[in-house]
């Protein structure tokens, strides 16, 4: 049987409230040297599992088309993944929406050259991997561990991902 939007509303009603505003954190995660298992389809309904790019420093981010700092940060997720992919460097987005179509629309005006899964409502990884707000950005080194965890967004967080992201890369391949 298969859980009821009504079911996960007040998953959604926390994302939203987390991503109305306040200042982003870097968080003392639980997921703090543990391995974060993300799966969801893409835009085309094909599976990804984000644990086979194996060796690649990975970028996880959570988000939103109605999430404005969501929004205000795949442009420099995107140029993050075209400075560092022939580094090693993966991004995924995974759209929380709950309609895809309306994340397929969004991506058709702002295309980004990384993947992008979709977890309906956030049904597989919101309280999985404790998404409070959007956007939550998860940073795996190459053995797949989550090294680092940001709520939230502002643009000069984007240094500071892209110092994180450079500090994994220099580190040996396991």
């Amino acid at each position: 049987m298969r859980p009821t939007v009504r079911a996960f509303a007040p998953l959604l009603l926390a994302l939203a409230a987390g991503c109305a505003g306040g200042r982003p954190v870097l968080v003392a995660s639980p997921l703090v040297g543990k391995p974060a298992e993300v799966a969801a389809p893409n835009l085309s309904g094909a599976e990804v599992r984000v644990s086979d790019a194996r060796g690649t420093v990975r970028v996880v981010d959570f988000w939103a088309t109605w999430c404005e700092p969501c929004r205000e940060q795949l442009p420099a997720l995107d140029r993050l993944s075209r400075a560092y992919v022939e580094q090693g460097l993966r991004v995924y987005a995974v759209a929380m929406d709950e309609d895809r179509s309306l994340v397929k629309a969004y991506l058709e005006a702002t295309p980004v050259a990384f993947e992008v899964l979709w977890d309906k409502g956030g049904a597989r990884h919101g309280e999985r991997l404790d998404v409070q707000r959007l956007p939550t950005t998860l940073v795996l080194d190459r053995a797949g561990t989550v090294r680092f965890v940001h709520q939230g967004y502002v643009p000069r967080n984007a240094e500071l991902l892209e110092e994180e992201v450079k500090t994994l890369l220099a580190e040996p391949v396991p």
